[in-house]
């Protein structure tokens, strides 16, 4: 028996070690069945150490059964990873509760990250105390739930696609050098007025579209695009109905592995750019062509554009990084600078302002200029920039002055005119003159009177001058003293003077003055006067 006993010591009786055998048995064919599952089955232990991890879970980290043994992590996961699974193990010590996490990162042993869903249960001995967790991760690439995300992404996406502005597009060069377009978004519609599908069965219809003069630009651009593999950018037209547009594309090759070239782009409609952009050519070289100046800056005073006419007065360029050029430069004395300023405030306020100024010339000479400044504003109302435009005056002045001089004279002239229509002497004999007045004589007209009856005498080398007032109203103590002065000094010329036509009332008045007439012949009308002279003459 004591054999028996010391072989009883060294070896289990034959029905435990069968026990055991079984329980062997059937732990392997547990850990068999727990290999072939695809989600990740991880046994830990007090302080989450690992305990046991089945295959799913030992490929996914590239760690086997020792180098996982009682391991907390591994060291390639990001340690906020690792702490986060620590706290949720010891959540289920504590409770017991089954914890539900829906969606947690795990680190690939590549490097890569997949988003799991993880249920972790409490493991109980046979009293019941809480001796270990069981975790079981759930990879959500591979999930119905993931693929019911990845529709709900992919519907989200393709509308965000269709919403798009222009059409966005996969073109692929095949090895043959046809192409072909795997997918084209509905923008298709508005661009070139046909469905995606029907694109994607017949790439011809972008093709033949494009205008004829563009093509080759197309072509050269994919294939330069294709060898350096590096973005294609490119313009031009195409022609849909009858109506021709622009187009703008961007996209980014990619080779594929039977050596195709695939890109991904976006194509948009620039038609409204592309006028803008040939009304912004034309009106520069409108610009460019007027004799004015136009100068363009921004509210902060930098000149923005020169068009020729103004580089030319002022000798400069617009603004550059380096050296700014600015409305002091340009205005460079305290009254210019006071001026300009003023003229701004005055277009900010009031929208334009309008006048005439002048430029000091890169020579220093002043240019007389006619100015129309505008004040531009932004969305908000903000002066975001000022134009200005000014028109050279000096012919308009030299004209004005002109046109000045030939008005002075045509006044003298007409002066003179009036001067001898005023004052007219008229011969009716051959040593008679008659001078009828007409009209109110002031200081002024009896002295050019006085003049021209002296001049006339002279001139017809007269014996008598017959001088007749009958048109005259109104005769001052001033004007009736130069008439007896003319009468007088015609007196010292050889000749006689005869006034006619003076009225009662103005005689009266003449008297009233103190006028001494003795020396004067008169008459009562013209026609007695003329009798009166031609009978002295016989």
């Amino acid at each position: 028996m004591g054999s028996n006993l010391d072989q009883d010591g060294a070896q289990p009786p034959r029905d435990v070690q069968q026990t055991i055998d079984s329980l062997r048995a059937q732990l392997l064919i547990y850990e068999q069945i727990l290999d072939t599952l695809p989600d990740l089955i991880l046994y830990k232990g007090p302080g989450s150490h690992i305990r046991y991890a089945n295959r799913a879970f030992r490929d996914y980290y590239g760690m086997d059964k020792q180098q996982l043994q009682d391991v907390i992590d591994a060291d390639f996961n990001q340690p906020d990873y690792t702490q986060q699974y620590i706290r949720d193990d010891a959540q289920v010590f504590q409770t017991g509760q089954t914890l539900v996490i829906e969606c947690e990162p795990v680190t690939h042993h590549s490097g890569d990250v997949h988003l799991f869903a993880t249920t972790k249960h409490a493991i109980r001995s046979h009293e019941g105390e809480i001796i270990g967790t069981v975790g079981i991760s759930r990879d959500l690439s591979t999930t119905s739930e993931s693929a019911a995300v990845r529709t709900n992404n992919e519907i989200r996406l393709q509308r965000i696609i269709d919403n798009v502005p222009g059409m966005v597009y996969q073109l692929l060069l095949n090895p043959d050098t046809t192409i072909s377009f795997p997918f084209v978004s509905t923008g298709s519609r508005d661009l070139y007025a046909h469905e995606p599908e029907a694109i994607m069965h017949q790439a011809n219809i972008v093709t033949e579209a494009m205008h004829p003069a563009d093509r080759s630009r197309f072509q050269e651009g994919m294939l330069a695009s294709a060898q350096s593999l590096t973005a294609w950018h490119w313009e031009g037209r195409i022609v849909i109905n009858g109506h021709e547009r622009w187009l703008q594309s961007a996209s980014r090759p990619s080779k594929l592995d039977n050596g195709a070239i695939l890109w991904d782009g976006v194509l948009l409609d620039i038609t409204q750019q592309k006028q803008a952009e040939a009304l912004l050519i034309r009106f520069d070289s409108i610009l460019s062509a007027t004799p004015d100046l136009v100068m363009i800056a921004d509210a902060a005073g930098q000149i923005q554009y020169l068009n020729p006419a103004a580089r030319h007065v002022i000798q400069s360029e617009p603004t550059t990084a380096a050296e700014p050029l600015t409305w002091q430069q340009l205005y460079r004395t305290a009254p210019d600078q006071a001026w300009i300023s003023q003229t701004l405030q005055h277009a900010q306020t009031h929208g334009s302002w309008m006048g005439d100024y002048h430029l000091q010339t890169a020579q220093g000479s002043q240019l007389p200029l006619h100015y129309q400044v505008l004040c531009h504003y932004d969305y908000d109302q903000q002066p975001s920039f000022f134009s200005l435009i000014a028109h050279d005056i000096r012919d308009q002045q030299q004209a004005d002055a002109e046109r000045q001089r030939l008005h002075e004279e045509i006044i003298r002239t007409q002066q003179q005119a009036l001067i001898d229509l005023s004052t007219p002497l008229i011969p009716i004999a051959d040593t008679v003159v008659l001078m009828p007045l007409i009209g109110s004589v002031d200081t002024a007209r009896a002295q050019r009177l006085m003049e021209t009856l002296l001049e006339g005498v002279h001139t017809h080398k007269a014996q008598m001058a017959i001088v007749d007032v009958t048109g005259v109203p109104i005769m001052d103590t001033q004007v009736a003293g130069l008439l007896i002065r003319a009468a007088t000094s015609v007196q010292l010329l050889g000749a006689q003077v005869i006034i006619t036509g003076i009225r009662p009332e103005l005689a009266q008045t003449l008297v009233t003055l103190g006028i001494d007439f003795r020396s004067i012949i008169t008459q009562s009308s013209l026609q007695q006067g003329i009798t009166y002279a031609i009978q002295s003459l016989k």
